[in-house]
């Protein structure tokens, strides 16, 4: 898989997970979601408004391509509201909202050693890229 595009290889592990652990990625997911429901929403939207290049018959793609997310957000919003609610699932835990296994809900202190994150590691690599001369 290390030759696909991140997103394809994303919603391949997410679907294989998906069939492995089923409980575990519902629970988890649920905090993560909504992609599918925005893009629909924003074809749908385009649609309406007439936009040249968006016919009626561009949600039928938008729905093929987005939907099984779509309705893969409903049932994890279901299934986590049921968790929550103490009806299914007590023995699995939500990586997300759950507690701490040990009891020890202690929050972490900020890390002091921050070494700038994201863009200090671009800026670095920009600073080691040879200047080109003509």
């Amino acid at each position: 898989m290390s030759h696909l595009p991140r997103p394809a290889a994303d919603l391949i592990c997410l679907w294989h997970d998906l069939a492995l652990h089923p409980r575990e990625v519902l629970l988890n997911r649920n905090h993560h979601q909504w992609r599918g429901a925005g893009f629909i929403a924003l074809i749908a939207l385009l649609v309406v408004a007439g936009v040249p290049g968006f016919p009626a018959g561009a949600l039928f793609p938008a729905l093929l391509f987005a939907g099984p997310g779509w309705v893969l957000d409903l049932v994890d919003t279901l299934a986590h509201g049921l968790w929550e609610s103490g009806r299914i699932w007590q023995c699995v835990e939500c990586q997300c909202c759950g507690s701490d296994p040990d009891g020890d809900d202690e929050v972490e202190p900020d890390d002091p050693a921050d070494d700038g994150g994201l863009a200090r590691e671009i800026e670095n690599w920009f600073k080691s890229q040879p200047t080109p001369t003509r």
